[in-house]
């Protein structure tokens, strides 16, 4: 849960209480005030969140969601969403990131079928894809650099870490009932609950003003939890459940606190 891209899961999870920046703005409200709308249960093709990321203020980084249309995928229909993050050209000097992944969603089952990521962060390169069997248990993963081929059991609707996100927006949440998922990232089996935790309006600078909720995720690996980070997820209340702002705060006192908000929604 801790590379760059994950800033869309949720995938890392921080707020409390009401918070003030040059950028967003919450007003906590109690939850009778906040109705959580069903969502609705198909994705908008042509739909695109652009996000900035920021760090002690300075801007670090922009990231894209974006639903890019629908494709048969071994018999079946799936959507085929996008997600790009980059670095500032300042962040290039610390750490530069450029990372686009695409995932491949059955449109049914809410689960996906293909996850193909081509990432460069630091000094690391990867360029590989990972196919999933989802009625085997199976995920098996390519590696266009190495050609290295891998094999993994994966848990029964496994989701990735780019699919989660979709797979939470178009499910029922209810205030203390968490969602449960189990994520296949870097190798590695995660299951991640995800908790409301909040309620309120918030606002981005020349952006919008939305009835929202905080989802908070906590992910375990072999049933110890993953204290690397927390993360807090606003998610806006209505039927479109678009993303709106993510706070990650590192355990790692240097790293600090990172803030993405939503710029624009085409």
């Amino acid at each position: 849960m801790k590379r760059a891209y994950l800033f869309i899961f949720f995938l890392s999870f921080f707020i409390c209480g009401c918070g003030t920046t040059s950028i967003y703005k919450i007003k906590e409200e109690k939850k009778e005030q906040v109705k959580i709308e069903a969502p609705e249960r198909r994705l908008k093709v042509g739909e695109k969140f652009t996000y900035k990321a920021e760090w002690m203020g300075m801007d670090v980084g922009y990231a894209t969601l974006e639903v890019k249309g629908i494709e048969e995928m071994y018999g079946r229909e799936v959507y085929r969403v996008l997600a790009k993050a980059e670095t500032t050209s300042f962040a290039d000097k610390l750490f530069p990131i450029e990372d686009e992944i695409t995932t491949y969603i059955d449109t049914q089952k809410l689960y996906p079928l293909k996850f193909d990521k081509k990432q460069k962060e630091g000094k690391k390169e990867k360029d590989e894809y990972v196919i999933f069997y989802q009625d085997k248990g199976k995920a098996v993963l390519f590696s266009r650099l190495t050609h290295e081929k891998k094999e993994f059991s994966v848990p029964k609707n496994v989701q990735d870490p780019v699919s989660c996100i979709y797979y939470f927006r178009l499910s029922d949440v209810k205030e203390g009932e968490p969602l449960f998922a189990n994520v296949h990232l870097d190798d590695k089996n995660w299951f991640l609950e995800t908790k409301i935790a909040n309620r309120g309006v918030v606002k981005i600078k020349d952006v919008g003003s939305w009835d929202a909720f905080m989802a908070q995720p906590m992910s375990w690996f072999q049933g110890k939890l993953n204290k690397n980070a927390k993360v807090s997820i606003w998610f806006s209340a209505d039927e479109q459940r678009i993303p709106l702002l993510i706070v990650v705060q590192s355990s790692v006192p240097l790293v600090g606190t990172i803030t993405i908000t939503l710029q624009k929604v085409e």
